[in-house]
């Protein structure tokens, strides 16, 4: 990974933070899965709390994309970004 790669996940998981927090939603920002040394090409996970021990995950890429599953895995067509997320959240909230 290069540091642009790098740029773009710390951007994206930044934001995806910024939205939890302004909607005030429980969050965990997982670590890489596997640690390599040139870095980890794999999307970053975060895990919301979103009711009772139900958590969406959110990935991050290198590409700048984001998305997210339900609870039960199933992808969420409707969040494809960052602005797509704080809209679908904010109907949760």
């Amino acid at each position: 990974m290069n540091n642009g790669q790098r740029q773009v996940i710390a951007e994206k998981v930044g934001s995806t933070v910024r939205v939890l927090e302004l909607l005030e939603f429980d969050y965990q920002v997982l670590p890489p899965k596997n640690k390599r040394e040139k870095g980890n090409k794999s999307p970053r996970v975060i895990y919301v709390n979103v009711g009772k021990s139900k958590h969406l995950r959110i990935y991050n890429s290198t590409g700048g994309h984001t998305w997210a599953n339900e609870p039960n895995g199933k992808p969420i067509p409707e969040i494809k970004s960052i602005e797509d997320l704080y809209a679908y959240l904010s109907c949760l909230g």
